[in-house]
């Protein structure tokens, strides 16, 4: 049989139909292949995405019960704890002074924001360390708590010469406390002051 003009550009026509599909669909698979390598080349490269938690309050509000030390003082919720970062003074002296200021800082009843140090395996029954801070004057409570407005207790004497910042201890605030530390020995504050004539 003698396959007519018409016959043979159908059949023709058809094939391309068929041809035109098959290579859509391989660019399409083409493209997602390289769609999903980039992405995968992007992902060796891109910073670690962690799962979003919800950040409890590091620290709570206390009342100063009383000055136990130089560096130490007793709350009624936390009970007795060390300041963090600052070492006792040596010298009978400037331990005086250091125990007059904080007792002036802190007075009994005084508000503070405590935030407790976690303790090391070898701690036994040491004092615990803390970081406390006076809340601002007249703020009200909020949550979080204004770190920008309050004072850090322990900064506030390292600044003043009044101890020495713990150079031992790993905490939160050593490499500030260490330059504070250092500016109050070059400008003769506390510890550093000269001698009366």
């Amino acid at each position: 049989m003698v396959e007519s003009g018409d016959d043979a550009r159908r059949r023709g026509s058809a094939m391309t139909l068929v041809q035109h599909r098959l290579l859509w669909f391989l660019v399409l698979v083409a493209w997602t292949a390289i769609v999903l390598a980039a992405w995968q080349f992007w992902q060796m490269f891109a910073p670690p995405r962690f799962p979003r938690v919800e950040l409890k309050p590091h620290g709570a509000y206390d009342v100063v019960e009383k000055v136990t030390g130089p560096v130490s003082v007793r709350l009624s919720t936390a009970g007795e704890v060390r300041l963090a970062g600052a070492c006792d003074p040596q010298e009978a002296a400037a331990r005086n002074r250091a125990l007059a200021f904080l007792q002036d800082l802190l007075p009994v009843g005084a508000e503070v924001y405590v935030e407790v140090e976690p303790r090391a395996p070898d701690a036994g029954a040491a004092t615990p360390l803390a970081t406390v801070y006076l809340p601002p004057q007249g703020a009200a409570r909020t949550d979080p708590f204004p770190y920008a407005e309050a004072q850090l207790v322990a900064r506030m004497m390292v600044q003043e010469g009044l101890v020495r910042a713990d150079a031992e201890r790993l905490f939160r605030y050593r490499t500030e406390f260490l330059l504070l530390e250092d500016d109050a020995r070059r400008h003769g504050r506390g510890l550093w002051a000269s001698p009366p004539p």
